[in-house]
């Protein structure tokens, strides 16, 4: 499938978009606005977009046919309060989407009808009282249902250490293990597309739950309608593996799509100026380490194998490659001493 984003008045990114794709690079301007393009497609508002989409709006297009907002489901995570705002029970959110699901659901049928059971007992009891009071006013509770009950008297919390606490207290880790099962729900109930956009997540999520979680997602893309896009200064973390490196789209002065694993060591094999042995998921991890610096004019300040496969990647690409040598070499007592 080829996905086109609007960047801005008809200028576009395209992909070969296979459910899951995996935006980086030095030119952090691009991937704000390829962000900043899926968040105004999906959340309408012509006053800040027209001047910079033009008459036609934003243009998010699949396949060749434009995406439907009313067909696909988007969520965004951007900061901590996008996945937050999922905990709680307003409307679009995956929290209000799984609990209006069990509506009609006979056990819970069976409790609101107790309920206004109960409610008759009330209105039986207070008409006594009133009856002493007045000659002619009559009670009358009305009948409860289940969504109603939801919007009046639902309050959500969480337990830790026999303690409740309010939602906004929950760590970042335990809410993106939330966020996670209700997404799964969502998948399992929903009959549309669901797209996931993630950005900047190292900015607020520690590396070890940011790989478990996307680590989990992948599964999900795996079994379920779902589609994400990754857009970030880094790949550390990111569960990619050798089938996923033609995912990888690097932001340059031009985006470039990396080529898959075969065609891409090939190419890296016939520009290397000796043998390269980087091979499997060795060669993936060296991919993801300098994908985020090609095209960069900073001085680059990694390893020395990774800097060369850095500029072979570059050379392809035709940029230059920004280095001090100086700054590689360990004096003979600085070696000396990582080998104690």
């Amino acid at each position: 499938m080829i996905l086109k984003i609007e960047l801005e008045n008809q200028k576009f990114l395209d992909i070969d978009f296979d459910n899951i794709a995996y935006i980086t690079g030095s030119n952090q301007k691009q991937l704000w606005k390829i962000f900043r393009s899926l968040y105004y497609y999906f959340n309408k508002n012509p006053k800040l977009t027209e001047n910079i989409y033009g008459e036609n709006k934003i243009e998010l297009i699949l396949d060749e046919q434009p995406l439907s907002e009313k067909n696909n489901d988007f969520y965004f995570i951007n900061n901590r309060n996008s996945i937050y705002n999922q905990m709680i029970y307003k409307k679009d959110s995956l929290l209000f989407d799984l609990l209006n699901s069990l509506s009609g659901d006979l056990e819970i049928d069976r409790s609101i009808e107790k309920i206004n059971d109960e409610h008759l007992q009330l209105e039986i009891s207070v008409q006594k009282i009133l009856d002493l009071h007045s000659n002619n006013l009559k009670v009358e509770f009305q009948d409860l249902n289940y969504l109603d009950f939801l919007k009046n008297n639902l309050l959500m919390c969480y337990e830790s250490d026999h303690n409740s606490y309010p939602i906004e207290f929950m760590d970042t880790e335990t809410l993106l293990d939330e966020y996670f099962n209700f997404l799964e729900f969502k998948l399992k109930d929903n009959g549309r597309p669901v797209w996931l956009v993630l950005y900047n997540l190292d900015s607020f999520i520690s590396s070890e739950d940011k790989y478990t979680f996307l680590k989990k997602v992948k599964g999900l893309v795996d079994d379920y309608d779902l589609k994400v896009i990754y857009m970030g200064n880094s790949l550390r973390s990111v569960p990619i593996e050798i089938n996923d490196l033609d995912k990888i789209v690097v932001s340059a002065n031009n985006f470039h799509q990396l080529l898959p694993y075969t065609e891409l060591l090939k190419s890296v094999r016939l520009h290397y100026p000796n043998q390269f042995d980087l091979v499997g998921s060795d060669f993936a991890d060296a991919i993801k380490r300098i994908a985020p610096l090609v095209g960069s004019n900073q001085k680059a300040f990694i390893s020395n194998k990774d800097l060369v496969l850095l500029k072979v990647v570059n050379d392809i690409l035709d940029y230059e490659t920004s280095f001090d040598l100086n700054s590689q070499l360990l004096s003979n007592a600085e070696t000396e001493f990582l080998k104690d």
